[in-house]
């Protein structure tokens, strides 16, 4: 069941999702077209996977709201 309230759709673990995804874009374009941005493309893809692990942590570990009834 989703909130109502919006206060739990804000956070740092979608901030460490998107930017997750901006690394993995990063890591495409790095690697394919040998664009020259401080790592390589697989040190990208580390990075990408790294952000997703800490945001999935943190969605593990936040508490829920008290809005939705159970």
């Amino acid at each position: 069941m989703k909130c109502e309230c919006k206060k739990c759709d804000k956070g740092p673990g979608h901030l460490l999702i998107m930017l997750s995804g901006i690394t993995l874009l990063l890591s495409a374009i790095v690697s394919l077209f040998k664009v020259e941005l401080y790592l390589a493309g697989t040190q990208w893809i580390l990075v990408s996977i790294l952000l997703a692990i800490y945001a999935n942590i943190f969605f593990l570990t936040q508490k829920g709201c008290d809005c939705v009834e159970k």
